[in-house]
C-alpha cells in the first residue's frame, strides 16, 4: 500500500524559484502601466491644449518613478515640481471658476487599472504554472 504522486516535484520547484522570479515579472509589469499612464495623461492634456499650445513644458513633464523595496513596487506618476509650468498643473486638474476641470492623471488611472489587473493575475497565474510570463 501506497501513496504515488505525478508531477509534484516540478510544482514544488517553481514554488520554490518564486521569490526569483516574481520580483522581474511585476517589476515589468508596474514599469509598463507607469508608462501607459504617463503617455495617457499627456494624450488628455494635449487633447484640451490650445493650437498654440500653452502648455507644452507641462505636458513634456509628465513622467514616471518606481521605487522597488524588496518584492514591494511603489509607482508615482505626475508632474515634476521642478518643471517651469508645474504651477498650472493644479490649475488645470481642479480647474477654476471661470474654467472646467480635467483631471487627466486620475482618468489615465482608470483607464489603465483594469489593464493592469488583467496583466498582474495573468503573471501570477503563469508563475505558479511554471511557465513564462
Amino acid at each position: 500500500m501506497g501513496l504515488k504522486v505525478n508531477g509534484m516535484d516540478d510544482w514544488l520547484a517553481d514554488l520554490r524559484s518564486l521569490p526569483e522570479r516574481a520580483p522581474k515579472v511585476f517589476r515589468r509589469i508596474v514599469e509598463r502601466a507607469g508608462v501607459q499612464i504617463k503617455k495617457d495623461w499627456r494624450a488628455r492634456w494635449r487633447a484640451i491644449s490650445t493650437d498654440h499650445g500653452h502648455i507644452p513644458h507641462l505636458i513634456r513633464g509628465v513622467s514616471y518613478d518606481i521605487t522597488e523595496h524588496g518584492s514591494d513596487f511603489s509607482l508615482e506618476v505626475g508632474v515634476d515640481p521642478k518643471n517651469r509650468q508645474a504651477f498650472l498643473s493644479k490649475i488645470i486638474t481642479y480647474g477654476t471658476l471661470t474654467s472646467a476641470p480635467h483631471d487627466a492623471g486620475q482618468a489615465a488611472l482608470d483607464a489603465e487599472l483594469p489593464k493592469f489587473e488583467r496583466a498582474v493575475g495573468k503573471a501570477a497565474a503563469d508563475l505558479l504554472e511554471g511557465g513564462k510570463p
